[in-house]
């Protein structure tokens, strides 16, 4: 029985982790600062939870006293489900800086259940001695008893229940099975801990119903994916219906307009005009981020100004949950010009750069292609390469996407890219100034494969140090014939207009694959209060 103790702890103890994560994101992000303060927060806990059960099973040694440890663990992970959401908005708009913030949320959190759970393992080990000889193998089999307990919850939290389930409903599981560890260590007088375990399934039930009733009342419509905490809700603007949908906080990463999902419903997606302007006769585009799909949507309707009859659009989307939004809220709907695969941006101009955009790849038409799988191109255009290549990956400056902005990936970019094609990449960040570093060092790694390079700012030309969206062109070759100005639409005029004027910049290198710091170079763009 100690055995499925340790086993049940070293479980619940992962799951907690896991989740913890998700917890977090809605206000803080997830960024690799987040990750850190989380991983270090649970380990200190943890190191203080063995300490103390060690010293607590020298004191007093009995079943009795384990069962009560997990209970209270079990009842410390349910005041989690019950309050992380005032607490951790509380945290985030009391803290000005995002290393305190996510280091406060996170002892807040998850401070006390690390400590209870931490104390399991050295009481179990105490009890569970009874012959010094022995004492070696006994030790061993618990603590490998214990660690193959973390290797399930790592990946049951990280790639099963996250994906099934709610974050709050996760931490009631969590509650549950550390009540029932509890029963096992200690059967006798169980009706106080089954009344908390009833208790515990009736909160969970009614966490769900209340959900239900929230997305109806307030019209938030939460989704959790293995990759995203995905928050999609309704607003106005300027007295028209818009669809928002968010995963980081303080920013919302698409939207559109519930009677026309084709159009352009934010500023910066509408920069993606410059390509067609760049590129009128583009056939092959590659879109690298789907997010809520506006951009391929707004292609496919021939509203870009291309041949849509002959258009072909290829979205590479990290996420398939957000694919699933997308066509649940945003419109998407099949499309025999579109194709999907569902990977890494990086993982995908990887493949095609070296085998051609469409090797090994079918047309699959509208559906989801699986990356690596199927036969040679069906499409008749074999290795051609693509007329223009977006990217939409920048969603904030809390998650930097680095392996997309680096020398390694602009030169695969470049593989991909038809001689008088452009790329066109949306980037958060000011232009100069130290809020720039970051695009500065994704600029120069685009000019060690491109030969033009040019930035737009989508809010205000007036000022390379103001934090904005910023539109990143590059062309492989330099002078190569434009539309004359005057055979643009105005907006698109208008757009040339924001042009930004820079100076080379050796402040700071180009981001590689070995040395990408944008934590670094971003951390003072989270200005979020």
């Amino acid at each position: 029985m100690l055995d499925a103790i340790m086993f049940l702890s070293g479980t619940m103890v992962m799951v907690l982790e896991m989740v913890g994560a998700r917890l977090l994101a809605p206000h803080l992000g997830t960024s690799v600062i987040v990750w850190t303060s989380l991983i270090g927060v649970v380990l200190a806990s943890l190191s203080a939870g063995y300490w103390l059960g060690g010293r607590l099973a020298d004191r007093t040694l009995s079943r009795r006293t384990l069962s009560r440890i997990l209970a209270g663990a079990a009842l410390s992970v349910l005041a989690v489900a019950l309050g992380h959401g005032r607490v951790v908005g509380w945290v985030a708009g009391g803290l000005d800086s995002l290393y305190l913030a996510a280091v406060v949320a996170a002892v807040l959190l998850f401070a006390v259940p690390g400590v209870l759970c931490g104390m399991v393992s050295p009481y179990v080990v105490r009890l569970a001695l009874s012959d010094m000889d022995t004492s070696g193998a006994v030790v061993g089999r618990l603590y490998a008893v214990s660690t193959a307990g973390s290797i399930l919850g790592t990946f049951l939290g990280g790639m099963v229940l996250v994906s099934w389930f709610g974050s709050t409903l996760i931490l009631h599981g969590v509650a549950a099975c550390l009540l029932v560890a509890s029963l096992l260590a200690h059967p006798r007088a169980p009706l106080a801990r089954l009344a908390l375990l009833a208790g515990v399934g009736a909160l969970a039930w009614a966490s769900h119903a209340y959900a239900a009733f929230a997305e109806r009342y307030y019209g938030v419509r939460v989704t959790e994916t293995p990759y995203s905490h995905i928050r999609v809700y309704d607003a106005t603007q300027a007295g028209r219906p818009l669809r928002l949908l968010a995963t980081d906080p303080g920013r919302y990463q698409s939207a559109a307009y519930p009677d026309d999902m084709a159009e352009l419903a934010l500023p910066y997606t509408r920069f993606y005009a410059l390509g067609p302007a760049l590129v009128p006769g583009a056939r092959r585009v590659l879109m690298l981020g789907g997010g809520g799909y506006s951009v391929p949507k707004w292609l496919l309707s021939g509203r870009a100004g291309l041949n849509a009859e002959a258009l072909r659009v290829d979205v590479v989307e990290l996420d398939p949950g957000m694919t699933g939004v997308a066509r649940r809220h945003f419109g998407l709907a099949d499309d025999a010009r579109l194709r999907i695969f569902h990977e890494d941006a990086r993982a995908f101009l990887n493949r095609r750069a070296q085998t051609g955009p469409d090797a090994g790849i079918a047309d699959a038409g509208a559906g989801v292609v699986a990356a690596g799988h199927g036969g040679a191109a069906g499409n008749g255009e074999g290795a051609a390469r693509y007329d223009l290549l977006f990217a939409d990956i920048f969603n904030s400056y809390y998650s930097v996407p680095f392996h997309v902005g680096t020398v390694e990936a602009a030169r695969r970019m470049r593989a991909l890219l038809a001689d008088n094609g452009a790329v066109v990449m949306n980037i958060i960040s000011a232009a100069g100034g130290e809020d720039g570093r970051l695009f500065r060092a994704i600029r120069a790694a685009f000019a060690a494969s491109f030969a033009d390079v040019r930035v737009y700012a989508v809010a205000t030309a007036d000022s390379a140090n103001y934090v904005q969206n910023l539109m990143l062109v590059a062309r492989p070759v330099a002078g190569l014939p434009e539309t004359p100005a005057d055979a643009l639409p105005p907006d698109v005029r208008e757009m040339l207009a924001r042009r930004l004027e820079l100076p080379a910049s050796d402040d700071v290198p180009p981001l590689t694959d070995e040395y990408a710091p944008v934590e670094r170079y971003a951390l003072g763009l989270v200005r979020w209060r």
